[in-house]
């Protein structure tokens, strides 16, 4: 029980305004400004990444990797007393449940903090720290770290991520860790990889499309939520401050009051760029009738709804890319699997399908999920007149971590 505890806190942790609770969405948000989103919030820290010009002592950079690291510490911790649970299927189920989040909050930190994965290059650049030691007490502290490589960092990832995947075979959570290990795949172009893990999450049968695009955004654990953060009016993100619905709504409530501070707007150039029978366009961004004006994602509307992490609809877009740059049919051609989800959004079918095609049905699916910028650094698409691995697109180190630990290496530009 006491290792479940610890699970839980870890979860807790990753729920947070520093990961999935704010940051890990928004963040890649604000990065891509460029004809999107608007910032017009008072928050100094997040106005400097949207003009990509961050300080290193950015709170945002300070706070994502601080909790990153405290989650992952959780789980290291976890991992090292696992010897005093007797029951075989119970240590399989906390093992993994710990890979899992050690695994993916190492992902996170190396697309913020490292150099953007190039499927050419050797990928030796600085990464972040690989952390498996618990810290546990003061005399455990590690002050002289260093930065591992980008393809270190993912070689560890992969193998936190597969091993949580052969202690997940019984576990319901085992589809979160296979759509997580896509991503992670599909980030490095292996497009092989990133299909079959995509495929093996959607041939399952656990889960099926919404016919109603702002369901897996209220419901909870909706049947396309393969990986979801619990929200709750006791337990969530922030609903002043913080959390996503704080940033990305504006509008009055039933009572007239205002619902968001609606500091994160969908910007004119976007929205005129859809197609008007889009239901995303129609149904899933509205005018701002709260605290400010302009068009409003509808993904983020309330304070205590689930936060979707991995989506089916992402495991549909990965298995039509790779398929498609693969020349193969894996689960069905690429063409249906995107036509599966232009039909839902009302669009009519496509008769012929391009990589172009593909990758722009991935942008207007997945937008304002913080999907975008990691696609077009992995895609090495330029994001305006900024190139995909300009610096400016990257987290510096905190200030204060290089501070005690001067064997952190700091990123260029800061």
């Amino acid at each position: 029980m006491t290792l479940r505890n610890a699970l839980i806190g870890a979860y807790t942790v990753i729920a947070e305004g520093a990961l999935y609770g704010t940051n890990l969405v928004m963040v890649p948000d604000l990065y891509f400004n460029s004809n999107y989103v608007g910032w017009t919030g008072t928050f100094s820290s997040y106005r400097e990444i949207f003009n990509h010009n961050i300080v290193n002592t950015n709170e945002e950079a300070s706070r994502t990797w601080t909790h990153a690291y405290e989650a992952i510490n959780i789980a290291n911790t976890v991992l090292s007393a696992l010897d005093i649970i007797n029951d075989p299927d119970e240590k399989d189920e906390i093992e993994g449940r710990a890979l899992f989040i050690r695994g993916i909050m190492h992902f996170e930190l190396v697309r913020l903090y490292g150099i953007p994965f190039d499927n050419t290059g050797s990928n030796n650049g600085l990464g972040v720290p690989i952390i498996t030691q618990a810290v546990k007490s003061v005399s455990d502290v590690n002050n002289s770290v260093t930065r591992n490589s980008v393809a270190e960092v993912y070689t560890a990832v992969e193998n936190d991520l597969t091993t949580a995947i052969s202690k997940l075979q019984n576990s319901s959570h085992l589809y979160a860790a296979q759509g997580m290990l896509a991503r992670v795949y599909l980030q490095q172009s292996k497009f092989q990889q990133a299909r079959d893990m995509a495929h093996a999450v959607i041939s399952s049968g656990e889960f099926s499309l919404a016919s109603n695009l702002e369901a897996p955004f209220r419901v909870k654990n909706s049947s396309e939520g393969v990986f979801e953060i619990q929200q709750t009016e006791q337990s969530n993100a922030g609903s002043s401050n913080d959390g996503l619905a704080t940033f990305y709504s504006s509008y009055k409530n039933i009572t007239g009051g205002n619902v968001g501070r609606g500091d994160l707007n969908v910007s004119a150039a976007y929205y005129n760029s859809l197609d008007d029978n889009d239901k995303r366009k129609t149904q899933m961004i509205y005018d701002g009738t709260g605290q400010k004006s302009g068009y409003f994602s509808r993904k983020w509307y309330n304070y205590y709804d689930n936060i979707p992490v991995v989506r089916l609809t992402e495991l549909y877009l990965t298995r039509a890319e790779c398929n498609f740059r693969l020349s193969t049919n894996v689960g069905d051609s690429p063409l249906n699997d995107i036509n599966t989800l232009r039909e839902r959004a009302g669009l009519s079918p496509l008769m012929t399908l391009t990589l172009e095609d593909i990758l722009n049905e991935r942008d207007v699916e997945l937008a304002f999920e913080g999907y975008r910028l990691h696609d077009y650094k992995r895609t090495k698409r330029s994001i305006g007149a900024v190139a995909w691995n300009d610096p400016k697109l990257v987290f510096p180190i905190p200030y204060r971590e290089i501070v005690v630990n001067p064997n952190l290496q700091q990123n260029t530009g800061y």
